[in-house]
């Protein structure tokens, strides 16, 4: 405290301080002379202290609000960047425009080099432009730019700063700084800020270090958006061929099947689906052949016109022509009135004639002049009658046999196979077994109203094993007389099967193929005795061996599987040995 009596007046002064900091001054002046108090003293030096702390306050105060104004701009930086999800210029625009509200600049920009297209973008505030590589080189030079890329550490110059160790980027301006900006190994750069008076703040290094990071992070998002973008595009792709080929792959309407034989089947329904050539059908009984014709007329462009089915073997040969042709009345006894047939019926769709081997000679070659001339005539009629009709024939005979035997015309034979499909049995398309009879159990569950599991692993063991002479349709009678008797929410076991099943299967794994010994009957000289014992000692080595085998080569279980002693089975197995030496 400073006090002064003067001849013109008298004044006093104190300083403001901040710490040990003196931050300026305060002074009362009065044009008399005035002698001063101690109390009036102590009361301005109060005055003095109370004034520093307000001022210290405000200084805090702005400096607190210019960094929540710099927070705000990072935040609202932050948010645009991560909603940005597509590799375009957006992200850049976003980084130099926050930026020059972060630290205000005479110059900023953008480096950024895309280091697989060997090419740089950059951002100048005003525009973004694409440019080569090497002329943008040359122009960064030994610049902090430069610098900052290869330390990957964010380079300062400022102007409170003497002898900078190199040349600014933009001429007279005496600070500026460089942030590293690096995404992956893709793409690597930097921000740059320049201005030509006043030093960058450390709040100020620090909120721009941030929002580049985050611009990083951003564009690496947007990279990885953008290859998930086409993954996706390319999965979308593959999924609606997928679904269009779905009954391709699942099966084909009612048609169950995925083995290669089952999907060439559909493929080849998909192909002759559209014509109206005549098809024939072959397969065995129970194979699914109707499924089949259905599926073909539901494919074709008939399918909103009548599908009409008719058994030639269900039929007697003289009212088999009846139902096909009609008859006007009185053309037989008790045809007292006109009956059209089913070929007329069928008129503009597609028909199928089912067991087409039981139709008689008669009948065939009458059939085969009606597929000629594409008109028929009822039965005691004499009016030709045009028909549109896409027919399909189906057959578990061998109708080439057929021909060659006299049963069947050669002529229609042509006629009627311009398609010849072959369904393959059960037994040849054993990796769908599983998937028809997962399908029967649910909609089986469906019909009784239970919850059955499915099949034990021994028990889909035995359904693989067994030849299914009767095809799908046996599967399906077996699985529904099981679903009818079995408990609700269990699972089918091997108990749960036919005993004919079970029999036949255990038959099928046991069964030694004489053929591989036939050879040995045929060589001049042999004797039967020894031919015979030498067969007999095949078998038994054969068997004992399917036992050691399903034991895990335990002998004793091996013995009583056999139904022998243990010591019965190793005596058997030197006999066979000592009979091969």
């Amino acid at each position: 405290m400073l006090t002064k009596i003067y001849d013109r007046g008298s004044y006093f002064c104190a300083p403001l301080k901040i710490g040990e900091e003196v931050i300026g001054i305060i002074a009362a002046w009065f044009k008399e002379e005035t002698k001063f108090f101690p109390e009036e003293i102590s009361l301005f030096v109060t005055y003095a202290n109370t004034l520093s702390i307000i001022i210290h306050n405000l200084r805090l105060f702005e400096a607190n609000a210019e960094k929540i104004r710099q927070l705000t701009i990072l935040q609202d930086a932050v948010s645009e960047m991560n909603a940005s999800h597509f590799l375009d210029n957006h992200i850049l625009e976003i980084l130099v425009r926050s930026a020059l509200g972060i630290a205000d600049s005479e110059k900023v920009l953008v480096y950024f080099l895309d280091v697989e297209k060997n090419r740089c973008l950059v951002n100048d505030g005003s525009k973004i432009f694409i440019d080569n590589r090497q002329e943008w080189e040359e122009r960064i030079g030994p610049t902090i730019i430069r610098e900052a890329i290869e330390t990957d550490a964010i380079i300062a110059r400022q102007a409170s700063s003497a002898g900078a160790s190199s040349r600014p980027f933009f001429p007279g301006c005496l600070s500026e700084i460089a942030l590293p900006l690096k995404v992956r190994d893709k793409f690597k750069g930097a921000l740059y800020l320049a201005k030509k008076s006043g030093d960058y703040s450390a709040d100020q290094i620090n909120v721009l270090d941030i929002l580049v990071k985050n611009a990083a992070t951003s564009y690496d998002n947007a990279i990885m958006h953008s290859v998930l973008s086409l993954e996706a595009k390319s999965l979308k792709t593959e999924v609606e061929k997928l679904k269009e080929r779905e009954d391709i792959l699942l099966g084909f309407h009612d048609i169950l099947g995925k083995s290669k034989k089952m999907i060439s089947l559909f493929h080849v329904i998909e192909e002759v689906a559209g014509h109206n050539t005549n098809i024939l059908i072959q397969g065995e009984s129970g194979t699914g052949k109707e499924l089949i014709a259905r599926a073909i007329h539901r494919q074709s462009n008939r399918n909103s016109s009548p599908f009409v089915d008719i058994n030639c073997a269900a039929i007697p040969g003289t009212l088999l022509e009846s139902e096909l042709f009609g008859y006007e009345a009185g053309a037989f006894t008790d045809a007292r009135k006109r009956k059209i047939g089913l070929l007329e019926h069928a008129s503009g769709g597609t028909m199928l004639l089912d067991e087409l081997g039981e139709m008689n000679i008669h009948l065939q070659a009458k059939f085969l002049r009606m597929l000629e001339d594409g008109y028929i005539r009822r039965v005691g009629g004499r009016e030709n009658i045009p028909i549109d009709v896409r027919f399909i024939f189906s057959t578990n005979k061998d109708l080439g046999r057929m021909v060659a035997e006299g049963s069947f015309r050669e002529d229609l034979y042509y006629r009627v196979s311009v398609v010849p499909i072959t369904l393959p049995p059960l037994r040849e398309r054993i990796e769908d077994l599983q998937l028809l009879a997962d399908h029967y159990v649910e909609e089986f569950n469906k019909k009784f109203r239970k919850k059955v599991k499915g099949f034990t692993e021994e028990a889909a063991g035995i359904l693989m094993a067994y030849p299914w002479p009767g095809n799908v349709r046996e599967l399906k009678n077996i699985i529904e007389r099981i679903m009818i008797l079995h408990k609700d929410g269990a699972m089918i076991t091997e108990k749960s099967l036919p005993a004919e099943m079970k029999a036949t299967t255990h038959q099928e794994k046991f069964r030694i193929q004489i053929d591989q010994f036939l050879p040995q009957l045929s060589p001049e000289g042999m004797d039967f005795t020894l031919v015979m014992e030498s067969i007999t000692n095949d078998i038994k080595r054969k068997v004992i061996e399917n036992a050691l085998e399903i034991s895990g080569e335990n002998k004793t279980a091996a013995a009583r599987r056999l139904g022998i002693s243990r010591y019965k089975l190793i005596r058997e197995q030197k006999k066979i040995n000592n009979h091969i030496r």
